[in-house]
Formats: structure tokens, C-alpha cells, sequence
């Protein structure tokens, strides 16, 4: 790879966040003009995001720095792994932002939300293209404050709720990434994605205090739990097209962030004395991605509202990704089908997760509810966005042909590579709850089109019309999306994996092993069928013993463990103030006397 400057990086991140303002301004001419401009800077930003992607895969690293005082400045470097996502991220936006014109006709501060959404797109493929911790951090808590405006949108006590919720967990997310960078600037001297982890030991660090830290900064981001409690709280509250946004992309960015400390800057070099380190540190992983994937699979399937299910989908998808990126962290070089999978599951969990906020969007738009339990017999006035919704479905169910099921082969092929390496026992129990995780996917996924087309109307439904002609036009090309990627899995898998997987060292016979994945293998195909058998009999199980079924509220983390804490805190500073203002009136007296 050659490495080249270039002030492409610097327009792609300048250009929405200027675009942003142009927005604003555009909106004095009307809303016409206004979604005009809008959709014009995200088109224009992907197409730079592609000639940018070009220049990587031609074997070019770019690179620009825009220095400030005292040695600091805005570092950005564009690599394949930041310039595939930095396209999937612009043109989710792309396509977000066309299905925005018709879904927030009807809504208040239009303009806030385009001007918001466009600025958010900036300072998220900032976070992606950022080249040392410092601009990663800087962007990253830019995106953080950006998207609160799409969170609080309706400014229902409910909106303003989950929006100081989200903004409360992602700043204190943000603090303990803040710490992490202050700790290896002081120790390294230097904030560049570049291998440290022997460096911090050397000097005396316990890495685990370290670790602890950047996964308490980006498990916020990333939904993990138990840091998840705002994204079932936002999600909700959000317009459709914010809500798909945040879901697929911007909590990837903690994922992201997990990949370049632990596949980079907490990696070690094969035989290093330390790799007892990293290997704990994915174990750690595997089983955090476990609990998250299957928790949040499970909350899921107890909830009716459509977009509380999906919010709890994002987090167990997220489970599925920090899953498979441990097995690749614990398994150090023989790591690349844990990468691999890990790096899919993100590009396909992008695609087939905002489809399906932009489907719940739609029949939003179309009948003014959400709530399962509301809906019903959909089928006959929507037959097109049942089709839709049926091939999302069948993308994040991991049904062959479709995306889903290329990265959940090859995560399922990641943990059974590490039981073969390693032997543990647990890694195979481990493999259970993956199989038995994806049953529940396909439960709650499946739990939503019946009720929803399938089940009895629970309202009049003869005025409800179809998808229009532009939302089928944004559908369609989601569907074109799903299924290339499915139908073409090992060429996809080629193009789109194998060259990330130059971010470390890992053996050769792994890496040739993903050029010929068996993914039509009799098999690999049983899964899918597993899947569906497990679905079948949860929801059996929850239609017969889903009254006796409810989990009671006071046994949520919220109530638990951050109630609690935050009680505790508040009294804490109460105290503080009351014992400094006795203080203060002790202090006045003795000055008055004198």
C-alpha cells in the first residue's frame, strides 16, 4: 500500500457539516428546495465516499493532516476498512434521506431535523476516516451531541426523556474514552492507531484497568450490555429515518472503535510473551457479545411495539458482532474467521436494519401505529410492503440467498474454528447460544409480519393505500442490496473482507480457508432450518404462556443498577452543596464578627 495525501477525506467530512448550513439557508425557499439540497449533498458525499473507496482499493492509504497549537491537530488516514464503511454510511444516509421527504411531510421542525441529519452524516463518516485517537474522539463526540437533535425531534416529555438518557450514557461513554487516550498519550506519547499494549505493561500498567475503560467507552455507543439502556429508550421516540440511522450505523461506530484497539492498538506480535493478554481479552469479548445477543434477543420477543423490538434486535445484532470480532481477538493470528465474520455482520446488519426501521416507518406513515397488538390483517392494503418486509426478514434471519445468512455462517464457523483450536468446552456451549440466539431472531422477526399482515385487523383498515412510488424505489434498492450480497456471497466475501483483514497478521491457511467458504454446503444450509424449527416452537411456547410470561419492570437494569446509582450520586452532590453551604454561612459569620 502506498500512502498518499490527499484533501479528499477532508471534503467528504467538510462537505455535509458546511452542507448542513446550506440546508438551513435553503429552507427560506421553501421545503421543496430545502429536501432538494439535501438529498443533493448526501448524493455528492457518496459519490466521493466511492471515488475515495476507488483509490484505497487500487492500493492507495490517503492521508491529511490539519494541524493546530502544541503538537495537536485533526489527523485523518483512509484505509479499506474506513473506506468500505465510510460508502455503506453515506449511502444508507442517501437513501434515509429520500425516504425522510415523504415521512416527515406531516412533521414539526423540518428543517431542524434535515440541517440535523446532514451534519450527523458528517461527523459520523468522521469518526470512520479519523487517522489517531484524538480525531476519532473529536468526531466521535461531535456525532454524539449532533444526533441528540434527531432523538428529541417530537420534544414529547417521552422524546425529552430518552434524549437526556442517551446523552447522559453516551457523555460518561465519551469521559471513559477520553481517559483510555489521556492514559496512552501520557505513557506512549502518541495517540496513533498503532500497537501499544507491550509499551503500557512495560510501564507499569494493569492493562485490565484499560481495558475495562474502552469497554465501558464504546459499549455505550455500541449497545452492549448492560450500557444498552438508552438505545430501547431513543429508538422509539425517534422519526423513522433517525431511527434507522442510529440503529444501523452510528452504533457501529463503538464497534468500530472496538476493532481498532483490540485487532491494532491492544494486539501483540505473534509469540510475544503478552499474548496470554489478548487472549483473555476476547474470551472477555466472546462472552460480553453472548450475553448481549441473547439478552436483547429475548427482550425482543417479550415487547409488542415494532420499534422497541427493533431497538432490542440492534442490540442482540451487536451481540452477534462483538461475538465473533472476540473469537478473532482470543484466537490472535489463527483469528481471521473471527474478524471476517465480525466485519460482514457489520456491513449486512447496516443494510437489513434499516430496512426494517424504514418498513416500520412506513406502515407508521400509513396507519399512525406501531404497537403489535394494534395492528393486524395489513396484508390486503399493503401486499407490496409485505413483500418488503418479508425479504428484510429474510436477510436478518440469515434465510440462504440473502445477506444475513453470509456473515452468520461465518461467525458460526469462527467459534467452531476456536473449540477445534482450543478445546474448551465452554466455546462449544458457547456455539449453542449463537445457534439458539438466532432461533429467537427468527421468532421476534417473524412475530412481527404475522401479526402485522397475517394477524386479524384489530382496526378499519379499507383507507390505508400502499407504498408509494418513492419508497418502493428506496425498498427495491435495499432489496438489490440483500440479495447480492446473499446470491453472491463469495465474491462479496472477496471483495469486501478479505482485503480488511491487512489491519493485523493472521495465518495464511485461515485466510485462504475464506476464498472457498462453503456457504451452499448441505451443511451450512441446515442452519437456516434450525433457526426456523427454534422460532417455531418460541413462539408456540409464548402463544400459549405469553399472559404468565411478563417480566416485571422492577427487574430491568434501569431499575436495578442505574435507579440506583443515580439516586446515590444525586445525594452524594446534595450533600457536598449543603455541607459547602454551612461552610460558607460559618464562614460569613466569623468575618462579620471580626
Amino acid at each position: 500500500m502506498v500512502t498518499q495525501s490527499s484533501l479528499l477525506p477532508l471534503v467528504v467530512v467538510g462537505l455535509p457539516l458546511i452542507g448542513s448550513g446550506v440546508v438551513a439557508y435553503s429552507a427560506r425557499w421553501g421545503s421543496r428546495v430545502r429536501a432538494g439540497v439535501a438529498n443533493l449533498i448526501s448524493l455528492v458525499t457518496l459519490f466521493l465516499t466511492v471515488w475515495q473507496f476507488i483509490l484505497v482499493q487500487s492500493g492507495q492509504i490517503l492521508v491529511y493532516t490539519l494541524d493546530w497549537y502544541v503538537g495537536f491537530g485533526l489527523y485523518w488516514q483512509v484505509d479499506f476498512l474506513s473506506a468500505v464503511f465510510v460508502v455503506i454510511v453515506a449511502l444508507v444516509w442517501f437513501l434515509s434521506t429520500l425516504f425522510a421527504v415523504e415521512y416527515m411531510a406531516h412533521e414539526q421542525q423540518q428543517t431542524r431535523f434535515f440541517v440535523a441529519s446532514i451534519f450527523t452524516l458528517g461527523s459520523t463518516l468522521g469518526v470512520f476516516l479519523a487517522g489517531d485517537l484524538l480525531s476519532f474522539f473529536l468526531f466521535f463526540e461531535l456525532m454524539t451531541f449532533a444526533a441528540y437533535l434527531l432523538v428529541i425531534h417530537e420534544e414529547s416529555p417521552e422524546a425529552l426523556k430518552a434524549g437526556n438518557v442517551y446523552l447522559f450514557m453516551s457523555v460518561i461513554g465519551g469521559l471513559f474514552l477520553l481517559g483510555s487516550m489521556f492514559f496512552i498519550q501520557h505513557i506512549v506519547g502518541n495517540t496513533a492507531f498503532a500497537p501499544v499494549l507491550e509499551q503500557l505493561v512495560a510501564a507499569g500498567l494493569n492493562p485490565w484497568w484499560l481495558f475495562v475503560v474502552v469497554i465501558l467507552g464504546f459499549g455505550v455507543k455500541a449497545g452492549m450490555l448492560p450500557l444498552h439502556i438508552w438505545l430501547p429508550k431513543a429508538h422509539p421516540v425517534a422519526p423513522a429515518p433517525a431511527s434507522a440511522l442510529l440503529s444501523a450505523l452510528m452504533i457501529k461506530t463503538g464497534a468500530y472503535g472496538f476493532l481498532r484497539f483490540f485487532y491494532v492498538l491492544f494486539s501483540v506480535a505473534p509469540g510475544s510473551e503478552l499474548f496470554y493478554l489478548q487472549e483473555a481479552f476476547g474470551y472477555m469479548i466472546i462472552w460480553i457479545g453472548a450475553i448481549t445477543m441473547l439478552g436483547g434477543a429475548l427482550m425482543a420477543l417479550i415487547h409488542t411495539p415494532m420499534k422497541r423490538i427493533l431497538a432490542y434486535s440492534s442490540i442482540s445484532q451487536m451481540g452477534y458482532i462483538l461475538f465473533s470480532m472476540g473469537v478473532g481477538v482470543m484466537l490472535g493470528p489463527d483469528g481471521a474467521w473471527g474478524f471476517a465474520g465480525a466485519w460482514m455482520h457489520m456491513i449486512n446488519h447496516a443494510f437489513f436494519k434499516s430496512f426494517l426501521f424504514f418498513l416500520a416507518g412506513s406502515v407508521y406513515l400509513q396507519t399512525g401505529e406501531l404497537d403489535l397488538d394494534r395492528l393486524g390483517g395489513l396484508r390486503k392494503q399493503m401486499p407490496v410492503a409485505f413483500l418488503f418486509f418479508l425479504v428484510a426478514a429474510a436477510g436478518i434471519t440469515g434465510v440462504p440467498g440473502f445477506n444475513g445468512y453470509v456473515s452468520k455462517i461465518m461467525i458460526h464457523d469462527a467459534i467452531l474454528h476456536a473449540f477445534e483450536l482450543k478445546g474448551w468446552a465452554s466455546l462449544l456451549w458457547l456455539e449453542r447460544v449463537f445457534v439458539f440466539t438466532g432461533g429467537l431472531t427468527a421468532a421476534y422477526i417473524s412475530k412481527i409480519w404475522i401479526k402485522t399482515f397475517l394477524g386479524k385487523p384489530q382496526q378499519d383498515w379499507s383507507h390505508i393505500r400502499d407504498l408509494s412510488l418513492g419508497h418502493r424505489v428506496v425498498f427495491g434498492v435495499y432489496t438489490l442490496i440483500l440479495l447480492s450480497i446473499g446470491l453472491g456471497a463469495q465474491a462479496q466475501v472477496n471483495q469486501l473482507v478479505l482485503p480488511a483483514l491487512g489491519i493485523t497478521s493472521f495465518n495464511p491457511v485461515d485466510v485462504h480457508y475464506l476464498q472457498h467458504i462453503p456457504f451452499w454446503d448441505s451443511h451450512e444450509l441446515q442452519g437456516p432450518l434450525i433457526s426456523y424449527a427454534i422460532a417455531g416452537a418460541t413462539l408456540l411456547v409464548q402463544f400459549l404462556f405469553g399472559p404468565y410470561l411478563n417480566v416485571p419492570r422492577w427487574l430491568s437494569v434501569e431499575v436495578l443498577v442505574y435507579r440506583p446509582l443515580y439516586r446515590g450520586a444525586k445525594g452524594f452532590f446534595q450533600l457536598l452543596d449543603t455541607i459547602a453551604l454551612k461552610l460558607q454561612r460559618c464562614f460569613d459569620r466569623r468575618h462579620n464578627r471580626a
